[in-house]
């Protein structure tokens, strides 16, 4: 985890580029990797599709808190099929991405949510076995 704290560091420290490109590698089974998957999903608020780039047992944190605040695809389904119900207008627009081994870092602008500003955001997932099992999210202040 110290690892992809001083990944976070570098995200901050650095200019941002005229545009971000999606340079993960497909999937294992050759389908798109899970994080670009459930990005657009989340975007088109499609939930069955958005659950299913996740690990039936997925952890969901708030960076920094024990506990998660989601935990298992029930959760996850129920969770986010409230947020995409409150904010029709929901946007995720991918600022920069960081790929390191079985982690990918995602810094974010979050638009349209509960008809609030936009949130600038840090988003870690882990991946295994072609699905997330864990996100760590960042919200800035």
């Amino acid at each position: 985890m110290k690892y992809v704290l001083c990944l976070l560091l570098c995200i901050g420290c650095t200019r941002p580029g005229p545009s971000c490109r999606d340079t993960l590698a497909p999937s294992a089974n050759g389908g798109v990797h899970p994080v670009a998957g459930q990005l657009a999903a989340y975007n088109d608020r499609h939930i069955d599709l958005f659950v299913s780039y996740f690990h039936p047992e997925v952890e969901l944190f708030v960076h920094g808190e024990p506990a998660p605040f989601v935990k298992g695809s029930a959760a996850l389904r129920e969770s986010y099929s409230k947020m995409f119900k409150a904010s029709p207008l929901l946007h995720c627009e991918l600022e920069r991405r960081i790929a390191v081994g079985d982690f990918v870092i995602d810094e974010e602008r979050v638009s349209g949510l509960r008809g609030g500003p936009p949130v600038h955001a840090v988003a870690i997932y882990e991946v295994k076995g072609g699905k997330i099992v864990k996100a760590w999210f960042l919200r800035g202040r």
